[in-house]
C-alpha cells in the first residue's frame, strides 16, 4: 500500500474514534453505602449509587456485592446525563463489611468500579438514629461514651436529600429519624412515600420546625404531623427541658425500638418491659443542669395537637407533642435544636437520647457482651424446610469409615494371604473404592432423594388506613428449596416494594450462609435466581409493602375493653389469638365475613409466658440441630406453623443468657404490649396473601400466613 494511502486510513481511524469517543468523555461512578457509612448488624442498610456519563451513552448494569450474594441494578446512561438513586442491601456481619461495586456497559464491560467501600458495622442492639438537619453544624448527637468498642456506641448518621432511600426496606435499619421542615421540602415523592411507610411500620419521626411556612407548604407532612405550629414568641423553656431530659416519664410508643440488654429470661407482660441500668445506675438522673440555659430565652412555636397529645409542656405552652401514625410515632419540637441557645446547650446529646428512647444501659461506660446471637430466620427455616432430607447419624458414619479401614487394611490382607495371591492388591484395592464409592451415593441417595419442593411461611402486619377498610401490609416471606439435581431456581416478585435475600443465621454461634443469590432489581419488585446443590435446601427471606390495599381483617376496641374483629379475607381464618398485656385469648376459626367479640383478659396473664417458655425450647434445638452437617438421630422440626409464628412474634420475650435472637426492624410485638396495645393474629391457612416467591413449578409444597393487627390502647388514637 502507498504510503500516502495508509496516512490517509490512519487519519479516518483517528477520525472515527474522536467522533464516538469525544475528548474529555468519562464516566464517573460513585458508590456511598451505608447510613453515612454506617450500618446495623443484621439490619438493612442503602447504598447510593451516582453516575455521571459524560460520553456516548448505553445500557449498563449497576452490580453490588457483599459477600452474600450479587444485586444487580439495570440502567439507562444517555450521555451527558446524572443518576442517583439508592438500593437497599442486607448485613449478615457484626464486625466488617465492605461493598464491591461496578459498572459494566451491555457487552458485559466493566466502565468503572469501586472496590471494597468499607462501612462501619453498629450493634444490632444499639440505636441508630438518621439525620436530615437544616445545616450541617445542627446535626443531633448522642453522648460519645469511653469504651473500647465502638460497635456499641449509639450513633447518628447524618444523610443526604439527594441520596434519601426511595425504598422503606432501606431504611429499616434505622430506629429513629431527625427531620428539620427545611430539608422536607427537598424530598422527592418516591422518598416521601418511603418515609411515610417507614414511619408507620414502626419507625420514629422527630421533626423541628423551622418556619411554620414550611408545613403549611407541605402537604405530606402537615397530614403527618400530630399539631399544627403557629406563631413564634421568646419563652425560658430551659429548666423544663433539663428536668425533662433528667428525669422525664418518656415512653416512645414506636415498634422499631431496639431490644433492652440487660434483660434476661423476660416475659411480655408489660411491667417486665421497662427499662433499667444494672444495679439501678441510671445515667440520666445524674446528669447536672445547665445553668446558663435555665434562664436562656429561646424561640418557641405554638403547637396545637391534632390526633396527638402533649408529652412537655411549659407554663401552658406544649413543647414536645408526639402522636401515632401506624406503628410508628411522629413527634413534634415547638423549638429549633439547630439554633442557639439550645445548639450550645451542654444536654444536647441526652436530649436527643431521651428522645430515641435509648436505653440507659447503653449509655453507662464501659465494656459490654453481645446480646443478640441467632437469626429468628433460622426458626422460620426449621418451619419451612423440607421433611425429605434425612441426616446420617454420627455413630453410623464412624461405623462406616471403620469398616472401610477394615476392609482396606486387614481384611485384604487376610484374604489374600489365604489364597496366596498377595499381587492381587492392585486390582482389589481399586474394586473397594468403587463398592464403597456406591454404597456412600445409595445410602445418601435413601437419605436425601426426593421430589422438588418450595415451603413458604409469610408474616403479614395489617397497618389499618382511614376507617380500616384500606390498609398497609407490611411482610416477611420465608421460602425454603429443596432441590434433587443441581439446578438454578427462579423467584421472584411484582410487588413495587420488595428485596429479597438469604437467610441470616445470627451473629454469634451460628455458621454463616453459604447459598448466593443473585437479584436484579425492578421498577416493580424483582427477579432472583438461586443455584441449589443437589440433594440439598436453601432458604430465601423476603421484605416487601403493599401500599392501599383491602384489609383482610379488621379490629376495634369496644366500649368495655374487648376486641372485634371482622374477617375480611374472603376464606376461613383460624386459629385466631388475641393478646394483651394483661392476657391471651384464642379460638379456633373466624368463618368468612363474621364477626367476632373476644377478650384477652380471659385466658390469664400468664398463659402467654407459658407460651413462649415452652416454645424456646423447641426453637433452641431445632436451631442447634440446625447447624450440624450430621445428626444423631430423629431430624428436630417445626411442624406448628401456626402457634410457632405466634411465639416467634415475641423474640424479646425468650432472650436469655444461654439463647437469644436477632430479629428483623419492627418483627418483635412486645413494645406494642409494652405500650398497651392489644395485637390479634390470625391464621390464613394454606396460602399466602401476597403471589408466592417461587417463579417454578414444585410438586411438592405447603404455605401459610400469620396476619397480625394492633389495636391501641383505650383512648389512644
Amino acid at each position: 500500500m502507498p504510503r500516502s494511502n495508509a496516512t490517509w486510513l490512519l487519519l479516518l481511524v483517528v477520525a472515527f474514534g474522536a467522533g464516538r469517543f469525544p475528548a474529555g468523555a468519562k464516566i464517573q461512578f460513585d458508590v456511598f453505602p451505608g447510613f453515612d457509612s454506617v450500618a446495623r448488624a443484621g439490619a438493612w442498610y442503602p447504598v447510593g449509587i451516582e453516575i455521571f456519563n459524560d460520553g456516548p451513552g448505553f445500557d449498563g448494569v449497576v452490580e453490588l456485592d457483599a459477600g452474600q450474594g450479587t444485586l444487580r441494578i439495570p440502567i439507562e446512561l444517555p450521555s451527558n446525563t446524572r443518576k442517583r438513586f439508592t438500593v437497599p442491601l442486607f448485613n449478615v456481619s457484626r464486625n466488617f463489611l465492605a461493598v464491591d461495586g461496578r459498572l459494566l456497559d451491555d457487552r458485559g464491560k466493566v466502565r468503572d468500579e469501586q472496590l471494597a467501600r468499607r462501612v462501619t458495622v453498629q450493634g444490632w442492639e444499639v440505636p441508630l438514629m438518621g439525620a436530615l438537619p437544616g445545616s450541617f453544624t445542627g446535626a443531633p448527637a448522642f453522648p460519645e461514651l469511653s469504651q473500647s468498642q465502638p460497635a456499641w456506641q449509639p450513633r447518628v448518621a447524618r444523610l443526604q436529600p439527594e441520596l434519601f432511600p426511595d425504598s422503606p426496606i432501606a431504611l429499616s435499619g434505622l430506629n429513629s429519624l431527625y427531620l428539620n421542615t427545611a430539608r422536607a421540602l427537598e424530598l422527592k415523592e418516591p422518598q416521601v412515600q418511603a418515609l411515610v411507610s417507614w414511619v408507620e411500620g414502626g419507625g420514629q419521626l422527630i421533626v423541628a420546625v423551622d418556619q411554620p411556612t414550611d408545613v403549611t407548604a407541605t402537604p405530606w407532612l402537615q397530614s403527618l404531623l400530630p399539631a399544627s405550629p403557629s406563631g413564634l414568641a421568646e419563652a425560658p423553656i430551659g429548666r423544663a427541658l433539663d428536668d425533662w431530659v433528667r428525669a422525664g416519664n418518656w415512653r416512645p410508643e414506636f415498634a422499631a425500638r431496639v431490644p433492652d440488654t440487660t434483660r434476661s429470661g423476660a416475659t411480655p407482660s408489660a411491667q417486665r418491659f421497662l427499662r433499667r441500668s444494672p444495679e439501678g445506675v441510671d445515667p440520666f438522673v445524674a446528669l447536672v443542669s445547665d445553668g446558663t440555659m435555665a434562664s436562656a430565652a429561646v424561640p418557641v412555636l405554638g403547637l396545637r395537637p391534632r390526633g396527638g397529645r402533649t408529652a412537655l409542656s411549659s407554663d401552658g405552652r406544649a413543647l414536645i407533642v408526639e402522636g401515632r401514625r401506624g406503628l410508628g410515632q411522629v413527634v413534634v419540637l415547638a423549638f429549633n435544636p439547630e439554633r442557639e441557645p439550645l445548639r450550645s446547650w451542654s444536654l444536647r446529646p441526652w436530649f436527643f437520647a431521651r428522645l430515641a428512647d435509648i436505653p440507659a444501659p447503653l449509655l453507662a461506660p464501659g465494656d459490654r457482651n453481645p446480646f443478640g446471637s441467632r437469626g429468628l430466620d433460622s426458626v422460620f427455616g426449621a418451619m419451612v424446610e423440607t421433611r425429605q432430607v434425612r441426616k446420617l447419624p454420627v455413630g453410623l458414619l464412624l461405623l462406616l469409615l471403620l469398616g472401610y479401614l477394615v476392609v482396606i487394611g486387614p481384611f485384604d490382607q487376610w484374604w489374600l494371604r489365604r489364597i496366596n495371591r498377595p499381587m492381587l492388591t492392585w486390582i482389589t484395592f481399586p474394586l473397594y473404592v468403587v463398592l464403597f464409592s456406591g454404597l456412600i451415593y445409595f445410602i445418601g441417595y435413601k437419605l436425601r432423594a426426593g421430589q422438588t419442593e418450595w415451603n413458604e411461611l409469610q408474616v403479614v402486619d395489617v397497618v389499618p388506613r382511614g376507617d380500616g377498610g384500606r390498609c398497609l401490609l407490611r411482610g416477611w416471606s420465608f421460602g425454603s428449596l429443596y432441590s434433587p439435581a443441581n439446578e438454578t431456581y427462579a423467584l421472584g416478585s411484582s410487588l413495587p416494594v420488595a428485596a429479597v435475600r438469604g437467610e441470616f443465621r445470627g451473629l454469634w454461634g451460628a455458621g454463616p450462609d453459604a447459598s448466593r443469590i443473585t437479584v436484579t432489581a425492578r421498577p416493580q419488585g424483582f427477579d432472583a435466581e438461586v443455584f441449589v446443590p443437589v440433594w440439598t435446601s436453601t432458604m430465601a427471606v423476603a421484605d416487601w409493602e403493599e401500599d392501599d390495599a383491602p384489609a383482610p381483617i379488621q379490629a376495634r376496641n369496644t366500649d368495655n375493653g374487648q376486641i372485634e374483629i371482622r374477617n375480611d379475607s374472603g376464606r376461613t381464618l383460624g386459629p385466631l389469638w388475641v393478646v394483651g398485656p394483661e392476657g391471651m385469648q384464642m379460638v379456633p376459626e373466624l368463618a368468612a365475613g363474621a364477626t367476632r367479640v373476644m377478650d384477652p383478659r380471659e385466658g390469664g396473664a400468664d398463659r402467654l409466658d407459658h407460651l413462649m417458655a415452652s416454645w424456646n425450647g423447641r426453637f433452641q434445638g431445632a436451631l442447634s440441630q440446625r447447624d450440624e452437617t450430621f445428626g444423631g438421630g430423629e431430624r428436630v422440626s417445626i411442624d406448628d406453623w401456626p402457634e410457632a409464628a405466634v411465639a416467634a412474634s415475641f423474640p424479646a420475650a425468650m432472650q436469655s443468657p444461654g439463647g437469644s435472637y436477632v430479629w428483623p426492624a419492627g418483627f418483635d410485638l412486645a413494645p406494642l404490649l409494652t405500650q398497651g396495645d392489644v395485637v390479634v393474629m390470625a391464621w390464613y391457612p394454606d396460602a399466602t396473601l401476597t403471589p408466592p416467591l417461587n417463579r417454578f413449578e414444585s410438586i411438592r409444597s405447603r404455605k401459610g400466613t400469620l396476619l397480625r393487627i394492633a389495636v391501641p390502647a383505650e383512648g389512644r388514637p
